[in-house]
């Protein structure tokens, strides 16, 4: 398998976080080609190139750029973005989660729109997830980026041979903050000066949520998923996860009943669970989940265990049931954060009210 995932620990909510990154890495792996495939990427006039060559380390190791790329190819998640915000139209990308038909997200294609240049063309995956390097190498890449990614050791060494390839940057599944991420694919296409530009602009718009909204400052949270027929326990999302990160920028603080949690998490999982029984050892002022559905709202509302937890029987909850603003905060960009906030932030401040938003007209 070629972006691997790690396994899930167990039954229930827990292996449903599990199966919900499957369920997503199915839809990038979906439907062949979906626009048309650009004779050359494309850059805004006048942008200067930063210095060359360029060597970026990250988790197999280092990857030395020689040249300015112009031929971006972006796999799995928010890598895709931060190359267009930079002013470079990707020549291949993963079908998106959360995306339109064509599997393309309203602020990416938004910004290819803006740059004047075609959609790229969508990877191809096999049945379980394995890359098709002939398609990748049929694209002439001058760069690969996915830094949001579980790309294993024997892919990265093959996607190298095809183009210098920039992986995750840490770990599985982890390729830093958004901030990090924008910097490193800056570097690695010259493009440093914008993406500090960048950067300040969109932490601006935190900045301004903060100052708007004082009541989220240090409410604590916990972020994870609604239940599902049969669940035992509820997953949630540990602190290096980009949701529970991009909700500590707008002041909340991660409760830290999680700790105990992610101590008993081994490998390179991103989630953690906690029975129904012991759903009370959590706490925190509000709660905040994704479902993948609209049925399951209202299943997890009514579960006699659940709905006796405090976050629950007060109305401090919120959950994201649109899969674009799904896609939005469980993977966010400079691209996508701006995007998300007009819907996302009136969601948390019900949460914080404790109106209960359960997300129906997100």
């Amino acid at each position: 398998m070629s972006i691997s995932i790690a396994a899930g620990r167990g039954p229930g909510a827990v292996a449903r976080l599990m199966a919900l990154v499957i369920a997503a890495v199915v839809v990038l792996a979906g439907c062949g080609s979906g626009g048309s495939e650009p004779d050359t990427a494309k850059a805004k006039a006048g942008a200067v190139a930063d210095g060359f060559p360029v060597t970026i380390k990250h988790g197999h190791g280092t990857t030395t750029i020689k040249k300015k790329p112009k031929r971006v190819v972006a796999v799995s998640w928010m890598s895709l973005d931060v190359v267009a915000a930079l002013g470079t139209v990707p020549v291949g990308v993963d079908k998106q989660w959360g995306g339109d038909k064509q599997g393309y997200t309203p602020w990416f294609r938004g910004a290819v729109e803006k740059l004047g240049g075609p959609l790229p063309e969508t990877l191809n995956y096999g049945d379980a997830g394995e890359i098709d390097f002939e398609q990748i190498l049929s694209l002439k890449p001058d760069l690969i980026v996915g830094l949001y990614s579980g790309i294993t050791d024997v892919d990265y060494k093959r996607l190298s041979q095809i183009a210098p390839t920039i992986p995750y940057l840490n770990k599985p599944w982890d390729g830093g903050t958004w901030q990090e991420m924008t910097r490193t694919i800056a570097k690695a296409l010259g493009e440093t000066k914008k993406a500090e530009s960048l950067v300040g602009d969109v932490e601006g718009r935190l900045a301004t949520v903060t100052d708007e909204h004082p009541e989220f400052k240090d409410k604590t949270f916990t972020y994870g998923v609604a239940l599902t027929p049969g669940s035992t326990d509820v997953g949630l999302y540990l602190d290096y996860d980009a949701r529970v990160r991009l909700l500590t920028e707008m002041g909340f603080k991660n409760t830290p009943s999680m700790d105990a949690i992610a101590s008993t998490v081994k490998g390179t999982n991103w989630y953690g669970g906690v029975s129904l029984e012991k759903l009370d050892t959590i706490k925190a002022d509000i709660f905040v989940a994704w479902a993948n559905g609209p049925d399951e709202v209202p299943y997890t509302l009514k579960d006699p265990l659940f709905s006796r937890w405090k976050p629950i029987a007060a109305k401090h909850y919120a959950f994201v049931q649109d899969p674009a603003l799904g896609m939005a905060t469980s993977g966010p960009s400079v691209l996508s954060i701006p995007w998300a906030m007009k819907r996302y932030v009136p969601m948390l401040a019900d949460a914080v009210a404790g109106r209960g938003n359960t997300g129906a007209d997100s």
